[in-house]
């Protein structure tokens, strides 16, 4: 067990920790009997676990049976996030890429139910449930706690932009959805004015009825005053849909639809600004509190008006008053311009309130040159340049003469410099990094990458396994790695992941992480980058991470080349800055990959030239240490 995991999720600080983010419908079928929910449409189900456009059985309990194995926690997991467990609307017309299943979670019909597809009737110990949203919510608390018990915490992943298709706009005026005809689910976007022919939908069998909740509800014990908010026409902006609203910035990518998905009208301007946002507030509040979650990832962050967020943020913290000290609000900004990214680390106020917005935000920056860096098939490699600049970014200022990210501590002390989330791969368009051409030993690479430099590491599902996605291609994107990893048939099983090497391999980064803090909050300092231009550039990126007085510190070198190689051009070695205290010190390997069966490195004197080896799409992680 992983030496934080010996803290109590409630005492340990985020940075500390290490994500795991599951598909819950594509990690482990642990209770088919939840596959085909009473009254829904058997054909969305596919047993084959294929056709990644429908449902594939993953649920609640096939992740409780991994955390109750320990897999989890042999992992080195702290803290595991889901994408959305609230109920669905199951299917959807004219989506990207046509009909789908909300297999996702990202399209709410209720945000104070738990989906069917993902709940049991009974406990792991053998108490019911009762199949109503009273037992769901109680099998959901449970799996809470389940985590809990093993010291790791959760993370819900939730929208607050848009609901699924629960509304039609009738097209034809005959006061009826008619399915099949493409515009009454998808109208072009109205710059001025909205749809008012829009109408609640009644399809059970798809679960596409009107949003909820419509009122009060009572769940565990707990009244819940929602007052309906959601369930109001007039909540939605109700505009139609702009098909490149996804890259825009000039407000149409915070008003439209996006295909089917209904826009929630946070303007604050809107007649229902204060409602919407305490109607959050109220949901999500029980969430944290009574269900025990400890924060919340929040989808599509760019695509609501930036006041809501100022809003929904205070108001949430004044509600949980001291227990706002233990969550995590970090959102979902797809955007690789640090000033775009960081800006909702601010309140939209600034700077008459120099106060946190969101605690921190996935840091597409990163991830975008990081793979640059090593996502490259075969031996080819790139430039560690731009990663080494985007990092630099995490400190920098932007052209509001302020930092990029908030430098100001939340409730728990850190700020959104020190909680950023980093990633290499996830479920859109991104894709994962592992696709055809990318090599088992180039995937691990990346998330020793992702465990070593700054930032709270994010791990997508299956790459402990060097999942590899065959029909994806790096440079393109696409939804293909949405995959299921423990199938029915012909897939591993647990004790073939957690002896393979990438689980070992991740496993021991882990470990090495909680043992030495200075890879968790140690500062960054780069040492050895190639530029991107030269003819000598040799796929090698080093860096220390040290304490602020640079009496303690770690070496980390990495290597994309399918080659061995040295820190070292023939006339330049590293040498460590003056301002680490390498005097009288040595550097002492404790971690090496990507070779099977290497002499250990040997220790080197810290304070004269540094000619570190380092194996062929591997890396060595060196910590200092005195010499005796």
């Amino acid at each position: 067990m992983s030496l934080l995991l010996v803290v109590s999720v409630h005492g340990r600080p985020w940075s500390d920790d290490v994500i795991y983010f599951a598909m819950a419908d594509r990690f482990s079928d642990g209770d088919p009997a939840n596959n085909v929910p009473a009254g829904s449409d058997p054909a969305l189900y596919d047993a084959a676990q294929e056709d990644i456009s429908h449902y594939m059985g993953g649920d609640l309990r096939g992740l409780e049976k991994a955390i109750q194995s320990g897999y989890f926690n042999k992992l080195g997991i702290t803290a595991l996030w889901l994408t959305p467990v609230v109920r669905n609307v199951w299917r959807s017309g004219y989506d990207l890429g046509g009909w789908k299943a909300g297999y996702h979670g990202y399209w709410t019909q209720d945000w104070l139910d738990i989906d069917p597809h993902l709940v049991s009737r009974t406990g792991l110990t053998g108490e019911s449930y009762s199949d109503d949203a009273e037992g769901r919510m109680e099998h959901y608390r449970d799996f809470v706690k389940l985590a809990h018990s093993k010291g790791i915490k959760v993370i819900q992943d939730v929208v607050m932009n848009h609901a699924g298709p629960v509304f039609y706009y009738d097209a034809n005026g005959d006061g009826t959805f008619n399915m099949e005809q493409k515009d009454e689910w998808v109208q072009p976007f109205k710059k001025n004015g909205f749809y008012a022919n829009s109408a609640w939908a009644d399809v059970p069998k798809w679960n596409i009825e009107k949003a909820q909740p419509d009122g009060p509800r009572n769940l565990l014990g707990v009244p819940i005053a929602t007052k309906g908010t959601l369930a109001r026409l007039d909540s939605y902006g109700r505009k139609g849909f702009s098909p490149d609203s996804l890259g825009k910035s000039d407000g149409e990518e915070v008003t439209c639809d996006f295909f089917s998905l209904r826009d929630i009208w946070t303007d604050p301007k809107g007649g229902n600004f204060d409602a919407l946002v305490d109607e959050f507030v109220e949901i999500y509040q029980f969430y944290l509190t009574t269900v025990g979650v400890d924060g919340l990832r929040i989808d599509t962050v760019k695509h609501v008006h930036p006041e809501f967020w100022d809003a929904f943020t205070s108001r949430l913290r004044k509600r949980l008053g001291p227990a706002a000290a233990g969550k995590i609000l970090f959102g979902e900004v797809y955007d690789g311009d640090p000033e775009r990214l960081g800006q909702y680390t601010w309140r939209s106020d600034w700077p008459r309130s120099n106060e946190p917005g969101l605690d921190s935000v996935l840091d597409f920056n990163f991830c975008f040159n990081a793979r640059n860096y090593l996502r490259h098939p075969g031996a080819e490699y790139g430039s560690a340049a731009k990663l080494e600049k985007s990092l630099a970014t995490r400190t920098g200022t932007g052209a509001k003469a302020r930092p990029y990210y908030n430098p100001n501590p939340g409730p728990d002390g850190l700020n959104a410099q020190q909680k950023a989330v980093t990633f290499i791969e996830n479920h859109d368009g991104l894709n994962r990094f592992r696709v055809h051409g990318i090599t088992a030993e180039r995937n691990r690479l990346a998330q020793g990458l992702l465990m070593t430099l700054p930032g709270i590491p994010c791990l997508y599902y299956g790459t402990e396994f060097d999942l590899l996605d065959g029909r994806g291609k790096p440079g393109e994107d696409g939804e293909t790695g949405r995959m299921m990893f423990y199938r029915q048939k012909g897939g591993p099983t647990m004790a073939d992941v957690a002896s393979s090497a990438g689980f070992k391999e991740i496993s021991k980064l882990a470990s090495l992480r909680a043992k030495l803090p200075l890879l968790r909050t140690g500062k960054l300092i780069p040492l050895w980058v190639d530029s991107g231009s030269s003819s000598n550039d040799d796929g090698v990126f080093a860096f220390a991470r040290a304490s602020e007085d640079g009496e303690s510190f770690a070496v980390v070198v990495l290597n994309a080349s399918g080659e061995d190689r040295v820190t070292s051009d023939g006339t330049n070695q590293i040498k460590l800055p003056a301002t680490l205290k390498s005097a009288g010190k040595l550097l002492h390997p404790v971690l090496t990959t990507g070779a099977e069966k290497q002499p250990r490195a040997p220790d080197i004197a810290a304070d004269g030239p540094l000619s570190l080896s380092v194996p062929a799409s591997g890396m060595v992680v060196y910590e200092a240490i005195r010499a005796k």
